[in-house]
C-alpha cells in the first residue's frame, strides 16, 4: 500500500490531465474516456479571478460617492446597486465588471470614474469521502484534480477504490451530474488521461466497489448518506 501511494503522489507533478466524459445515463459499468487537456481551462496564476455567487463587491465613484456601495452577489449571478438596479456579475473579472458598471453610469452621469474592488469572497470547497483514509472538506485555492483530492484525504483504502471514483458537480440547485473516472492505472499517462480537475463544490466519493445504479443527474439530498458525516457540505 506504501508503495500504492508513493506512486500516486507522482500524480501531483503532472503537468497536463484529461477531463473524463459525463455519462449518458443509468449505468452499470460505466467507462470513461479522455476528452480535452485540462491545461485548457486554466492559465496558472496569470488568469483573473471569475466573480461568482457569494462574493461581496465594493463600487466607488471617484466624483459622486453618494452612489458608493457595497453588495454581494446573490444566488442568480445578479448584482443589486442601489444606483443601477441589478447587473450580472457572475462569471466576469473585476475589470469586465467595471467596465460594465461604468457603462451604466454614463446613462446618469457624465464621465463617471468608476473603481470596483472584492471585498470578500464564497471560498468554494471540494468534498472527498467514500473509502479513502481521512474523508475531508477543503477549500480550492489552486488546480486540484480528483486523483490529487484523493490524495490529500489520504489516499485510498485499497487500489481497487481507485477504479470506482465519483464525482458529483453541481448542476443546478436541486441536482448534481455524476462523472465516472477510473483512477487505476499506476502508469504516470494512463493516470493523466483519467484524471478530472475539480470545480468549485465537486463531492469525490471514492469506492471498493461500482455504485449498483449510476445516473447522469442525481438529487443533491440522495447524495447525504455518502457526504453527510463530514457535515452540511457545500450543497
Amino acid at each position: 500500500m506504501r508503495a500504492v501511494l508513493f506512486a500516486l503522489a507522482a500524480a501531483i507533478c503532472v503537468g497536463s490531465v484529461c477531463a473524463q466524459q459525463v455519462i449518458a445515463g443509468p449505468q452499470t459499468a460505466p467507462s470513461p474516456v479522455p476528452a480535452t487537456p485540462l491545461l485548457t481551462t486554466f492559465n496558472g496564476t496569470s488568469a483573473p479571478y471569475l466573480l461568482r455567487p457569494g462574493d461581496t463587491v465594493s463600487v466607488s465613484y471617484r466624483f459622486t460617492p453618494e452612489f458608493d456601495d457595497t453588495e454581494t452577489i446573490a444566488p442568480d449571478g445578479r448584482l443589486a446597486l442601489k444606483n443601477l438596479g441589478e447587473i450580472v456579475a457572475a462569471g466576469a473579472s473585476g475589470l469586465e465588471l467595471q467596465a460594465r458598471i461604468l457603462d451604466a453610469s454614463r446613462r446618469q452621469l457624465i464621465d463617471p470614474e468608476v473603481t470596483v474592488s472584492l471585498k470578500d469572497f464564497e471560498r468554494p470547497q471540494v468534498v472527498v469521502a467514500g473509502d479513502v483514509r481521512a474523508p475531508l472538506k477543503f477549500d480550492l485555492r489552486r488546480p486540484t484534480t480528483a486523483l490529487q483530492a484523493i490524495l490529500l484525504a489520504g489516499g485510498p483504502n485499497g487500489d481497487s477504490a481507485l477504479g470506482h471514483v465519483y464525482v458529483f458537480r453541481r448542476h443546478d440547485a436541486d441536482t448534481a451530474e455524476t462523472i465516472v473516472l477510473n483512477l487505476k492505472h499506476m502508469k504516470t499517462a494512463d493516470r493523466a488521461a483519467h484524471d478530472l480537475l475539480l470545480q468549485p463544490d465537486d463531492m469525490v466519493l471514492v469506492r471498493q466497489d461500482a455504485l449498483s445504479t449510476v445516473e447522469r443527474y442525481v438529487k443533491l439530498v440522495n447524495l447525504g448518506v455518502y457526504f453527510n458525516p463530514l457535515g452540511n457540505g457545500p450543497f
